[in-house]
């Protein structure tokens, strides 16, 4: 029984220790913020959820100071696709038009400009490693 009790803690590091892989920052630099007022809503999505507008496996919201915002995101390492949107009214929504057109600026990752349609993740993938990444992103 002592030789169990002395093992245990270990046992449960190793435990815990599989369940979560390392994570690293992903730097989310903002460009083009052309009004001073509301908040940046970023969503950070994972292969298989519906891009762009699923639920997120992370979220940030940034207070806008000038024409740039920066945002700093620890994520697992893996593929990923960033969704983000100025919410000049603070509403929380993104609002559109009644065809469904942003009415607000946004942007995604790989600066992925959508024509006709909204992107799909592929359109807009990055790799995060062991190290951090910064990725740009200027709103359209």
């Amino acid at each position: 029984m002592i030789r169990l009790l002395l093992t245990l803690p270990w046992l449960m590091t190793a435990v815990t220790s599989v369940d979560h892989a390392p994570k690293t920052n992903l730097k989310i630099e903002i460009s083009n913020i052309e009004q001073q007022k509301g908040s940046i809503l970023i969503a950070v999505f994972k292969p298989g959820e519906e891009f762009p507008e699923g639920k997120p496996v992370e979220a940030k919201k940034v207070s806008i100071t000038g024409s740039t915002a920066t945002a700093t995101i620890p994520l697992e390492p893996g593929q990923y696709a960033v969704a983000l949107f100025h919410d000049v009214n603070s509403n929380n929504k993104m609002d559109k038009n009644m065809l469904g057109i942003p009415k607000e600026p946004y942007g995604f990752s790989t600066n992925f400009k959508p024509k006709m349609s909204k992107p799909t993740f592929s359109d807009c993938q990055i790799t995060v490693g062991g190290a951090e990444k910064t990725i740009n992103i200027k709103l359209i």
